[in-house]
Parts: C-alpha cells; sequence; structure tokens
C-alpha cells in the first residue's frame, strides 16, 4: 500500500496547489508527564487480545496525525495517509548482522478518513499505526525490494520515497510522514564541545512532517519536530496542546 499514489483532496486532481504552499517548522515540547500521558490515553481502550499496550510512538503518532487531521479541515470523507519508515535489522531472514552501520528501513503506511481519525478515541489511531507497522515481515520486505529491482532507472525507485524536489511523491495536505529518531543515541555524541543541544534535520521540510526526539534534557520529555504548512502551524499547535490539556482535566475530574 505505501507504493500506490497518495490521495488527493478531495475535488482536485492533482497536487499542485498544495506544493506551493509553503511549510514551516517549530519545536513541541512535551513533558515526562504528558508522553505518559498521552500512552494512558492510547491504552484506555480494549486493546486486541495477546497484544501488547501501544508504545510512545504510537501514541505520539496517532496524537499528531489526529492534530494535523482537525487543523486542516477538511471533510470527513477525505482520506488521509501516514507513512512512516520502519526499522527492519531484526525483520529480515536472515537479520543483518549487528556490525551492519547505515541505514536500514523499509517504508509503511496506513490510512484513515479524516472523520474517524478525529472523532475515534486516541486508541483507534494507536491501532492503525501498529497495523502499518505489523505489516513489515520477511515476504513484505523482499517483495518491496522486488519492486525496486523492477525500474531500469534506480533515480525512478527513489522517487516514490525521497522528499522535495518537484517530481517526487508528495507526502504534504491532506497526507503526513511521521519519523522517530526516539532510540538514537544522539545526545552521546560528543566531538570535543560538549553534549549537543539539539539533534535533527537540517532544512524544513517541503512536505508536512513529524519528527519524534527524546529531549536533550533525558528526562523522560519528547519533542516533535513538526513540519507544517504555514497557515495552518497555528491550528495545529491549538489542537495538539488543548487535547494534551483535556487529557489532565479529564483524569483530575
Amino acid at each position: 500500500m505505501e507504493l500506490k499514489p497518495l490521495p488527493f483532496i478531495i475535488g482536485r486532481s492533482d497536487d499542485n496547489a498544495e506544493r506551493k504552499k509553503k511549510t514551516t517548522a517549530e519545536l513541541l515540547k512535551l513533558t515526562k508527564e504528558e508522553v505518559e500521558r498521552l500512552k494512558k490515553k492510547a491504552n484506555e481502550c480494549d486493546i486486541p487480545k495477546g497484544s501488547r499496550c501501544y508504545s510512545r510512538f504510537e501514541a505520539i503518532s496517532a496524537h499528531i496525525w489526529k492534530s494535523a487531521s482537525k487543523a486542516r479541515k477538511l471533510e470527513e470523507n477525505q482520506q488521509s495517509v501516514v507513512r512512516f519508515n520502519v526499522e527492519i535489522r531484526n525483520r529480515i531472514i536472515p537479520n543483518l548482522p549487528r556490525n551492519y552501520y547505515g541505514n536500514a528501513l523499509i517504508q509503511t503506511s496506513t490510512r484513515g478518513f479524516i472523520g474517524e481519525i478525529t472523532s475515534k478515541p486516541l486508541s483507534y489511531v494507536a491501532q492503525k499505526i501498529r497495523e502499518a507497522n505489523e505489516l513489515i515481515t520477511n515476504e513484505y520486505i523482499r517483495s518491496q525490494i522486488d519492486v525496486i529491482r523492477g525500474f531500469e532507472n534506480l533515480d525512478d525507485a527513489r522517487k516514490l520515497f525521497l522528499v522535495g524536489g518537484r517530481d517526487v511523491t508528495f507526502s504534504g495536505n491532506p497526507n503526513l510522514h511521521i519519523t522517530s529518531w526516539m532510540t538514537l543515541p544522539s545526545y552521546k555524541a560528543d566531538f570535543g564541545w560538549g553534549k549537543p543541544m539539539h539533534f535533527g534535520i537540517g532544512y524544513v521540510s517541503p512536505n508536512d512532517r513529524g519528527l519524534i526526539l527524546l529531549s536533550p534534557d533525558e528526562d523522560g520529555s519528547a519533542i516533535v519536530c513538526m513540519h507544517f504548512q504555514v497557515e495552518l502551524m497555528q491550528l495545529f499547535k491549538k489542537f495538539f496542546y488543548e487535547d494534551i490539556y483535556e487529557l489532565f482535566t479529564s483524569a483530575r475530574l
């Protein structure tokens, strides 16, 4: 599904208008308590039998998707796709060696209607994120490799995954790309100047994109580096923090 064309805004035949809109980036802090509250909210509803509790990534990603869907104010029957990468070192058979150096990622995706993403519980959206993650099996990985091998020109295959150029896949409105760097020991690096103050991408993505990082304070808090359309960023932040505030308010009642 992740290699299929992404949906356009209803009533449009292309994404040219959305590509022309500028994006901006902001760092949105989630305290340790807020992260735990999101996880708790995601796990309040019944989890499929035999499944583990929803993770920080699943809870935060679901919250980002809900907030973006509210901010965009699209029709309820509008489809939205979320794409993200999955680590495959231990999923491909045989496993990659422990000393393998470099990226080992496969892209996956999930989709839903704006009406369901905005109205249903956080657990429902987290489950959609999980289902996309669980698609990544050895067979799935090798089938995607076969698709890439089918291109005569590898540059054409790269356009399915890269962002930025005019001729590559656009994952902005009504879609979204989410990346997690929470497991990277990025703040352990020291090149002689001391501990890094910030770790992240060095440009503003032309796509709507959420990058989830651990805080350099190493206190359990997280930072969402959100790249979103300039005209919608303030609305996104409003829903992002209002919904968290409601979690704390309801917990005190």
